[in-house]
């Protein structure tokens, strides 16, 4: 296998790294518009695997809702973290720590594949 694959092959996954994170940055913003922010509690923390945190808030309307929530982060029974409400359906909800480090992954992703495309580029160069 000739030497010049190597850069290629960094060329090529890192602009689907870049390509894919630019996607989904695109696909989905940080808060969708007009949703509302309310505080939720953490009234059960799962088991880590097969039950997901449980937090509970209360809609606009009075209802008592719940959301799950992630599974990665640390969380205590009586945490207070911010839900994002649907104002269309108060029961679509999602926890704006997980919309938070949803943006931080997609950030990672494009960081990566900009590197991966550096780093072949330079091998490209220097091979050729």
């Amino acid at each position: 296998m000739s030497l010049i694959v190597l850069p290629l092959i960094l060329l090529l996954a890192g602009g689907w790294l870049a390509g894919w994170g630019i996607r989904r940055r695109h696909a989905q913003p940080a808060v969708p518009d007009g949703w509302r922010r309310v505080v939720g509690t953490v009234i059960e923390v799962g088991d880590g695997d097969a039950r997901p945190p449980r937090i509970q808030y209360r809609a606009p309307d009075g209802r008592r809702l719940r959301v799950p929530g992630p599974s990665a982060t640390p969380l205590a029974v009586g945490d207070e973290v911010a839900v994002l409400l649907d104002p269309a359906d108060y029961t679509r909800a999602r926890l704006e720590l997980t919309t938070l480090e949803g943006a931080r992954v997609v950030r990672l992703l494009i960081a990566s594949g900009a590197v991966l495309l550096v780093i072949g580029a330079l091998g490209a160069v220097v091979l050729l």
